[in-house]
């Protein structure tokens, strides 16, 4: 082998050993680039080829996550909308049972107005009866109420004398004078001989009643000759015992007394009498 043979041997050799050198230094940036992300220049044609990978991907992802999330939303917002009317139309229903209840409370008040009304009722019947007229019908309470207005002053005893009663009308200030202020008779009273002329003998004496008279009297009895007393009320249920107001001497005022039955005195005994127009 001549100088020229071996000198084209050689320069194959560096030819070989330089493509080798080229491969191993391409491959070595190619690994440079994936792993520090600086691209040489060698590098763009595997990294235009890399890029367009990336980019589809991400994007079919976003567009499927975007696109529930407004059905989603509009579904939610849809849903509260109807929630709402449904509430409404339910509650007009409860309207009706108010109006029962106001009824209700109605009907009470009117039962309250019944009760009322009974207890108005009852009042007026317990008003007191019309006050009476001269001569005319008395109740046994009044005769008993115009007899206790000669209790309080002090009405001395006096046959020729007089008081007023109820109104002002003038009686004469006796027992039989007391009687008739009583029992609303003609002023100035009648005496224990003319009282027997308005006035019957009751039956027994268990007839008595409020507002009733006892007495000795007749056409016998002018003067003091007689005594007149207006009885009140039985202490026992036995009808032994009484009250009266009477108007006599001792004391020198009207007065009420208690005796026992029968009663008598010097003058004789005493009988019941009764009222011709007094009303129970």
């Amino acid at each position: 082998m001549n100088f020229f043979q071996r000198l084209g041997t050689v320069r194959y050799l560096l030819t070989g050993l330089a493509v080798a050198l080229v491969a191993v230094g391409g491959t070595a940036v190619v690994g440079a680039v994936r792993s520090d992300g600086t691209p040489p220049k060698n590098a763009s044609a595997d990294l235009a080829a890399a890029a367009p990978a990336k980019t589809p991907t991400a994007r079919p992802t976003a567009r499927p996550t975007a696109r529930p999330t407004p059905a989603k939303t509009a579904t939610k917002t849809a849903t509260p909308k109807a929630t709402p009317k449904a509430t409404k139309h339910r509650s007009k229903p409860k309207a009706k049972p108010v109006k029962t209840r106001k009824a209700e409370v109605r009907k009470v008040a009117k039962k309250k107005s019944v009760t009322v009304a009974k207890r108005k009722a009852v009042t007026h019947k317990a008003k007191p009866a019309p006050k009476s007229v001269v001569d005319g019908p008395i109740s046994r309470a009044e005769v008993l109420a115009r007899a206790r207005t000669w209790l309080t002053p002090s009405i001395s005893y006096d046959m020729n004398g007089s008081a007023p009663g109820p109104g002002g009308t003038e009686y004469r200030t006796d027992c039989s004078g007391y009687a008739s202020m009583a029992l609303h008779l003609d002023p100035p009273g009648r005496s224990t001989i003319d009282l027997p002329d308005v006035t019957r003998v009751l039956g027994s004496k268990d007839d008595l009643k409020p507002g009733d008279l006892l007495g000795i009297m007749g056409s016998d009895t002018g003067g003091a000759g007689g005594h007149v007393m207006i009885f009140v009320k039985w202490n026992d249920t036995s009808h032994s015992s009484f009250t009266v107001y009477e108007h006599s001497g001792n004391p020198d005022r009207p007065h009420k007394s208690v005796y026992d039955w029968p009663i008598q005195d010097s003058r004789g005994t005493y009988l019941p009498y009764r009222y011709d127009k007094i009303v129970n």
